[in-house]
C-alpha cells in the first residue's frame, strides 16, 4: 500500500483514515494516542480489515509509529495530518448521509421510506447505501430496517418549531440548576470540559457530528446533575429533535459561532464546578437566548445567506 493514493485504497479505509486524521485534527486524539483495531471496528461498525489496513495507510505516509506486539500510536504534527487529509478524496458516504438528511427537513423524502425508494432515488451502490442507512441508525436519525423499511426520526422542521424548542429549553434547563438535589459528577465535568476545550484549540469543519455529540453530553451532563429523572428525559429528547435539523447544516457550520457555544459552555462548567448555580443559570439563559437570537436573526436575513448558530 506504501505506493498507493488515497484514491486507490478501498473506500472502507478511506473511512477509517479520514476518522482517525478527524479525530487527530479535533483534538480528540493527541499526540501519542494509542489505536487499536479493536476499538475502530467497533466504533465504526466495521470489520478489523479495513481497520488494520487504514493504520497501515497513515503508517506508510509517518502519521503513526508503529511497534510490534504494541500496535500504532499518533506521532504527526498538525501540518502532516492537514496535509494527508486535504489529500483524501471526497467521503462519498458523508456526501449522501448529508443528502438524505437535508432533503428529509426540505420535505422531499417521506418520514417512512423503502430501501429501494432511497436507492433508485439517488443512484447509488448498495455497499454505500447500506452503510450510510447503518451510520443513520446508530445516530438515531433512522429506525426499523425490518423488511427493508425505514422510518426518520421526529426533527425539529420548522422556524416555530425551533423557536418552541429554545423558549423550553430555556425554561427546563435552568430550572434543572435549581433543583434541591442537583449533585455535578466531577469526573464526567472534567472530561465535558476536555472535549470543549479541544475543540477551541482543534476546531475543523470535518469535526461537526463531534461538536454535536459533545454538546448534546454536556447538556445532558447537567440535566443528570439535576436529579430529576424527568428533565432529563426532555433534554435527551431535544437532543434527539435536534440531531437531524442540526446535522442537516454540516455544510454551513460558522467556526467562530462554534468556538463560541464552547465558550460559553465553559463558563457553565466553571461556575458549576465553583458551585455558584446562580451564576450557571445565568450563562445558560444568556446560552440559549443568544442562539435563540441567532435563529431569529437567520430568518429575518439579517445573516445573509442561513448560517447554522453552532451546537448549543
Amino acid at each position: 500500500m506504501a505506493d498507493e493514493t488515497p484514491t486507490a485504497i478501498p473506500p472502507l479505509t478511506q473511512r477509517v483514515s479520514r476518522y482517525v486524521l478527524d479525530q487527530a485534527l479535533a483534538g480528540g486524539y493527541g499526540s501519542g494516542h494509542h489505536l487499536t483495531e479493536s476499538e475502530l471496528a467497533s466504533r465504526l461498525s466495521i470489520s478489523r480489515t479495513p481497520v488494520r489496513a487504514a493504520l497501515r495507510f497513515l503508517h506508510e505516509r509517518q502519521l503513526l509509529d508503529h511497534q510490534p506486539n504494541r500496535g500504532y500510536t499518533l506521532s504527526a504534527d498538525r501540518e502532516a495530518l492537514e496535509r494527508v487529509r486535504q489529500a483524501m478524496p471526497e467521503d462519498e458516504e458523508k456526501k449522501l448521509y448529508y443528502s438524505l438528511l437535508r432533503d428529509r427537513l426540505a420535505g422531499k423524502l417521506p418520514a417512512r421510506i423503502h430501501e429501494l425508494e432511497i436507492a433508485k432515488t439517488y443512484r447509488v451502490a448498495p455497499a454505500l447505501l447500506q452503510s450510510v442507512l447503518t451510520a443513520l441508525l446508530q445516530d438515531g436519525v433512522l429506525s426499523g430496517r425490518q423488511y427493508r423499511r425505514w422510518e426518520f426520526s421526529e426533527t425539529l422542521d420548522s422556524v416555530e418549531s425551533e423557536r418552541e424548542s429554545y423558549r423550553f429549553r430555556i425554561t427546563v434547563e435552568c430550572a434543572g440548576l435549581r433543583e434541591p438535589g442537583f449533585r455535578i459528577d466531577r469526573e464526567r465535568l472534567q472530561v465535558c470540559r476536555q472535549r470543549q476545550r479541544a475543540f477551541l484549540k482543534h476546531a475543523t469543519i470535518h469535526s461537526w457530528l463531534d461538536f454535536f455529540d459533545a454538546n448534546a453530553q454536556l447538556h445532558e451532563l447537567l440535566a443528570s446533575a439535576s436529579g430529576n429523572r424527568f428533565i432529563l428525559g426532555a433534554v435527551q429528547q431535544q437532543n434527539r429533535l435536534r440531531r437531524i435539523s442540526d446535522l442537516s447544516d454540516y455544510p454551513m457550520v460558522d467556526i467562530d459561532m462554534l468556538h463560541q457555544s464552547c465558550q460559553e459552555h465553559l463558563e457553565i462548567l466553571d461556575a458549576v464546578e465553583d458551585n455558584d448555580l446562580a451564576a450557571a443559570e445565568r450563562h445558560m439563559r444568556a446560552h440559549l437566548g443568544r442562539a435563540s437570537d441567532i435563529l431569529e436573526r437567520r430568518v429575518t436575513g439579517a445573516l445573509g445567506l442561513p448560517l447554522q448558530q453552532g451546537p448549543t
